[in-house]
């Protein structure tokens, strides 16, 4: 038993205990709702950055960049919105962004929108404030400018055994590569088949050719175009064929591509029985790719077309087509129909020949 005055003390402590366990308790809560509400506070105010529109609209969000003269601004509500640069009249964000006048100038800085049709760039560094009319600007946080040369390479390799009934083998590989400038392009490509079926070989061809574009516009240019295949089963030892003229590129963008081109051709032609052949030609050539869905499936076309000047039937076709399908990282399942025309064939060899080729593809740009 406790005397009275120890039952007193023990009661003031308990109490005193209780209500620092209340203190402390309480405490903990305060700050977890402090920490959550400065947490949610710094996630919203990560996309703070405001866009003042021509008909009075306000977006709220994170200034991305500006690309094909629209700003694109990404929002918590609607994830990327893009809008037409013309129609925005007034920026401010918190956090550094970079500005493009229209005179080509960049400055970097923090801007706010003291008034509509201007706004207050602050540079952090000198903290200079400039007031700058937003008419001048070209562009914010415009995108990195393009290299000077862009390459391009695509490698298909393809082929098939068969045994047992039938004993076949088939071996297709085909080398595509393009550089580019803004005023120059060069297209280099090489195809190689070979087939055997029961043992006897019964394919044996190649390919090469070139091509140099200069471009006078965006859009017009002039071509050189050296070309040279070899056919064992067409007694073909060697067609040569080169042209040159004008060019037209009516769309070169990332996922379609349209051109024309026409000019005279030199032809040249040598079999292992029939007549060597040797004449000018008119050239006509066009070529199309386009993404049926971007970066996953792509259409290609392309023929060359020429017409024998010093006959009335002497003509010669030859075209590839396919769709190729994108895999994994840069693989693709290449799918392609080459055919070929010559009207006037040596004896006893038909005028077209077909391939169906099923390729594995690799491409690079860089």
């Amino acid at each position: 038993m406790f005397s009275p005055q120890q039952t007193f003390l023990n009661h003031i402590l308990l109490k005193w205990t209780r209500a620092g366990a209340t203190i402390v308790f309480r405490t903990i809560v305060a700050a977890a709702i402090l920490l959550f509400s400065t947490l949610f506070f710094f996630r919203n105010s990560a996309l703070a950055d405001e866009v003042y529109l021509r008909n009075g609209d306000l977006l709220s969000g994170e200034i991305l960049s500006t690309e094909d003269e629209q700003l694109i601004v990404e929002t918590n509500y609607a994830k990327k919105i893009k809008v037409k640069f013309d129609k925005v009249v007034c920026v401010s964000s918190d956090k550094e962004v970079t500005l493009l006048l229209k005179n080509n100038d960049k400055l970097v800085g923090h801007v706010t929108c003291p008034t509509l049709g201007s706004i207050q760039l602050l540079n952090q560094e000198t903290g200079e404030s400039t007031e700058i009319a937003f008419a001048d600007l070209k562009a914010i946080n415009p995108p990195p400018p393009p290299p000077a040369v862009t390459y391009k390479a695509l490698a298909d390799l393809g082929g098939a055994i068969n045994g047992g009934n039938t004993r076949s083998k088939t071996f297709n590989s085909s080398a595509k590569f393009q550089a580019r400038s803004k005023n120059h392009r060069l297209y280099l490509e090489g195809k190689f088949n070979y087939g055997e079926s029961e043992g006897e070989e019964d394919e044996r061809n190649w390919l090469s050719g070139a091509k140099y574009d200069y471009f006078w516009t965006e859009k017009l240019y002039s071509y050189l175009r050296p070309f040279a295949e070899y056919d064992k089963f067409q007694d073909l030892d060697l067609r040569f064929i080169t042209s040159a003229g004008p060019g037209y590129q009516f769309i070169d963008t990332e996922t379609a591509s349209l051109f024309a081109e026409l000019g005279p051709a030199y032809f040249y032609e040598d079999y292992g029985t029939k007549e060597d052949n040797e004449y000018l030609a008119a050239r006509w050539a066009a070529g199309v790719r386009y993404h049926i869905i971007p970066q996953k499936i792509v259409f290609f076309h392309l023929h060359e077309f020429y017409y024998d000047l010093s006959s009335d039937v002497g003509v010669y076709l030859r075209t590839e087509q396919g769709i190729r399908f994108a895999l994994v990282e840069n693989f693709s399942l290449n799918f392609r129909v080459d055919y070929q025309y010559k009207s006037d064939p040596p004896e006893g060899i038909k005028s077209s020949d077909t391939a169906l080729v099923l390729a594995i593809g690799y491409e690079l740009n860089f």
